[in-house]
């Protein structure tokens, strides 16, 4: 399959999708909808369904979670599902999937949540609720004995084994096509394990030993160190992250009353979004004659997901047309 890439029409694909993107200013505008209706009916180009304003809001997330794969098929063609780390990098949504379905399940519902248009999961999702039947021969058959007594266990566990399939499959891809994927993917993974270690440590209160289980975890790669050095430094003492790997992201946060700094950790994810969505932004273009853009394309349509979501819960929840702007371009990296 790598022989009929053709690395010059895919990014080219890449740029023309992205200018008509809700990323940087495009999703601030979207922002300022009046209804859910109006959001709907720019983002799928379509009218909205008849339905009350909060079901229309829940059936635009339903359609929305599968927007990245679909991005990326509409621009790979073929090459979305025979090279395998396109494969296994679109398969986040399946995992997203999964999620909802073990929740569904935890919960007793008897009818599992609606499929997510335009794709089919490679699982049994018709045998809803019994986990043997739906996972039992698939990638997530060892749900099945684990169950689900500890639910947020098993939605960190998927997510570990997302980044590790990932990992494995880019091992395999040619070596000439990679270009700098190796380390995307690290910078992309450590990031997360730093949000997740934090938090893990702030609102659970966790020992590093008890988090350090539940990081990302890739053959032969520190990516835990960072945020085993976070978990050690003051979060009231600016002075105590002096010389931290990611010291750049540090949030100049301070406390309602204007005195002394703190580590804001909502914050720092955002800051960590930034400069990711700019990082990949930035190396698609540098190495278009590699699988670089492709990947850089879905990253960045995860971000477009996640700002047209906050747009359109905001809208629902009748929040200013000013903060749901700031927040739609704080998660596409700033004017693009």
């Amino acid at each position: 399959m790598p022989d009929r890439f053709e690395p010059e029409y895919a990014y080219a694909r890449v740029c023309g999708s992205l200018a008509r993107s809700f990323i940087g200013e495009r999703a601030a505008s979207l922002a300022k909808s009046a209804r859910v209706g109006e959001a709907w009916r720019s983002v799928f180009g379509e009218p909205p369904p008849a339905l009350p304003e909060a079901e229309l809001a829940s059936e635009a997330e339903r359609g929305l979670r599968a927007r990245p794969t679909l991005a990326l098929r509409a621009i790979a063609g073929p090459l979305a599902d025979e090279e395998p780390f396109f494969a296994a990098l679109s398969r986040k949504w399946e995992f997203a999937c999964v999620k909802s379905l073990l929740a569904a399940a935890a919960l007793g519902q008897s009818d599992p949540p609606l499929a997510d248009p335009g794709l089919a999961p490679a699982f049994d999702a018709a045998a809803y609720p019994e986990l043997g039947a739906m996972f039992g021969r698939s990638r997530y058959a060892w749900v099945v004995e684990t169950g689900l007594e500890d639910l947020p266990a098993v939605k960190n566990a998927l997510d570990r084994q997302y980044y590790s399939e990932l990992w494995e499959a880019l091992r395999m891809a040619p070596r000439y096509l990679k270009a700098s994927l190796p380390g995307l993917v690290k910078v992309e993974a450590e990031l997360v394990n730093l949000a997740w270690a934090l938090r893990l440590k702030r609102y659970y209160s966790l020992g590093p030993e008890a988090i350090k289980g539940l990081l990302i975890e890739l053959p032969g790669i520190d990516l835990a160190g960072a945020a085993m050095d976070a978990l050690s430094r003051k979060p009231d003492s600016r002075a105590d992250w002096a010389g931290w790997r990611w010291e750049r992201l540090l949030p100049e946060a301070r406390r309602e009353d204007g005195s002394d700094w703190y580590f804001d950790i909502r914050l720092f994810e955002s800051a960590s979004r930034r400069y990711l969505f700019r990082l990949l932004y930035r190396r698609l273009h540098l190495e278009f004659e590699s699988y670089v853009p492709l990947y850089s394309y879905f990253r960045i349509k995860e971000c477009e997901t996640l700002a047209i979501h906050g747009i359109i819960e905001g809208i629902k929840l009748e929040a200013s047309s000013s903060e749901i702007a700031a927040f739609a371009l704080d998660a596409t990296g700033g004017a693009a």
